[in-house]
């Protein structure tokens, strides 16, 4: 019988080089418990992402909101809470979109967005997204639904924009582990904190604030998963000021204590965290520089 502390099959596919700067990955899921057993998992928060469901079905919520039926062909805003999945079968294909990527291919503001699952057939924001839909419908091999997602996301592309450089360095301050407040990253990039406020609301999902407390968190969290033998207080990111102060993050991102997270099976989330950081060096989408 396979092993409940590992399900499913995960593969990461860079896309094409022109696009690197505005998507993390194309990646395949497939999922198939024991006897159609139906598990529940908890995914980490992340920038906006596409998902298209070929086949079976992967109900969710963000927490702490009750599971609820997704649309086959969907678009997560950038998330500050855990995603709650429940899945016994699935075959799915995922676009991982950067926040540069959020700015050139979207274009809204994405805090209208955040925390949020959008249906990118209905969607007028994701028509590029519902087009991809539409061609990779009964496709099969992942390789083919990666080449049309480049070529659709590559005739998409268009001129370069003003702002992309300026929303490469915010991503790459907040990805710094030195930058623990907003004026430090405002100093880092050298612009107004004011204006740096607004273009990470739009451009980012939520003030920066926010977005520095979610890096922290994850920063911290990503090693253990990876490594359940490591204590917290090994891992703990320094500006924790101590554990209970970790633990009300966790709380806050996660929607339950640290201890009833671990009690948790979570055989998909800790099979796709390993295979996302063998294939591209890092395990979590976030935790990914520009």
């Amino acid at each position: 019988m396979q092993s409940l502390s590992s399900i499913g099959d995960y593969r990461f596919i860079l896309p094409a080089p022109e696009l690197r700067r505005y998507f993390s990955s194309y990646y395949f899921v497939e999922i198939a418990t024991p006897g159609g057993l139906e598990l529940d998992d908890l995914l980490y928060p992340e920038w906006a992402s596409a998902r298209f469901m070929l086949e079976g079905m992967i109900p969710a919520s963000l927490v702490p909101d009750p599971v609820v039926p997704v649309p086959r062909a969907s678009m997560t805003g950038p998330t500050s809470r855990a995603c709650h999945v429940r899945c016994s079968f699935a075959r799915l294909a995922g676009i991982g979109m950067l926040p540069a990527g959020w700015s050139r291919f979207v274009g809204a503001n994405a805090n209208h967005f955040a925390n949020a699952v959008f249906d990118v057939e209905t969607e007028t924001a994701f028509a590029l997204f519902g087009a991809i839909w539409a061609d990779i419908q009964g496709m099969q091999d992942h390789r083919q639904i990666a080449d049309v997602f480049d070529q659709h996301l590559l005739a998409a592309l268009g001129p370069e924009q003003g702002q992309e450089d300026e929303i490469e360095r915010v991503h790459a301050a907040l990805a710094d582990p030195e930058i623990t407040d907003v004026g430090q990253l405002a100093a880092r990039v050298n612009l107004n904190s004011q204006y740096v406020e607004r273009l990470c609301r739009r451009v980012f999902g939520f003030p920066p604030k926010r977005l520095l407390r979610r890096q922290r968190f994850l920063r911290s969290l990503a090693p253990r998963m990876l490594d359940p033998a490591l204590k917290w207080v090994k891992v703990l990111d320094a500006s924790y000021h101590d554990q209970a102060h970790f633990s009300r993050d966790f709380r806050d991102f996660m929607g339950m204590t640290p201890k009833a997270f671990l009690d948790m099976p979570r055989p998909i989330s800790k099979a796709a965290l390993r295979a996302r950081a063998a294939a591209l060096g890092q395990p979590l989408q976030v935790l990914q520089g520009p």
